[in-house]
């Protein structure tokens, strides 16, 4: 079963944060047109969501750093 790993990072290549690596595992086998195009749509609904909280997340902090001084 093939499976994504993501990482979010920033300007320097350095994560942003240790909850911001995921692995993502696809539905399927993904060997037929059909089935890639299920897994990727199933991939993109689950981590959509948790890749715009995570930065939504992050830039929340800096706004908050930057706040104080």
């Amino acid at each position: 079963m093939p499976r994504i790993r993501l990482i979010l990072e920033d300007d320097q290549g350095k994560p942003l944060s240790t909850q911001t690596q995921r692995v993502y595992e696809l539905e399927g086998e993904c060997q037929t047109l059909d089935e890639i195009e299920q897994a990727t749509e199933t991939f993109k609904k689950q981590a959509l969501p948790e890749i715009e909280r995570s930065l939504l997340g992050q830039a929340q902090q800096q706004f908050v750093a930057s706040a104080r001084g």
